[in-house]
């Protein structure tokens, strides 16, 4: 676990799970939490992961809470790729195409925050240094277009492109393999 990164472990009696189950759900804003999960509700937004397990066992339940990846606000003074393994940025770039499809299939228009994350993230594969000669010229000219659609708030060319990215996608990892 990182420095920032946060755990805890409760034990508890089964019933009582049913109930703190149903409280984060209900959100870590709102909810009237236990005193030991008080210090995870401020960081809840701002983590890059949550990992919830719980086991039962004899009448007991052992829930086991792990934030990860709570960071400061970034602020970023240049639009420069950044300078981490392939494997980080294509994990992350899956995460916010997913969040980005889900947005428009609901008819939505995605945040900004996920526009961003992905046009960075893909500005950084095509450009990472361990993937040689590849053709990402399809892949940035509809970025391009992802980001005059976001900025003209266009659902529907949003739509499409999203569609075209992902046909494009998948041409590339078949060339790939």
């Amino acid at each position: 676990m990182g420095s920032n990164d946060k755990k805890i472990e409760i034990i508890l009696e089964s019933s009582e799970a049913a109930l703190l189950l149903k409280t984060l759900a209900e959100g870590f804003k709102h909810a009237v939490l236990p005193d030991a999960l008080k210090s995870f509700a401020a960081h809840i937004e701002s983590c890059a992961k949550l990992e919830f397990s719980l086991k039962l066992q004899g009448g007991l339940a052992e829930m086991k809470l792990k934030i990860k990846g709570i960071s400061a606000p970034v602020v970023r003074m240049d639009a420069k790729p950044r300078a981490e393994s392939f494997k980080t940025v294509k994990k992350r770039m899956k995460t916010s195409f997913k969040f980005l499809q889900h947005s428009l299939g609901n008819l939505m228009l995605p945040s900004a925050e996920i526009v961003e994350t992905f046009l960075q993230d893909s500005l950084s594969m095509c450009a990472h240094p361990s993937r040689g000669n590849a053709d990402y010229g399809p892949h940035l000219k509809l970025c391009n277009e992802l980001k005059t659609a976001f900025d003209q708030k266009d659902r529907a060319a949003l739509q499409a492109i999203i569609s075209e990215l992902e046909a494009v996608k998948k041409t590339c990892h078949a060339a790939a393999k």
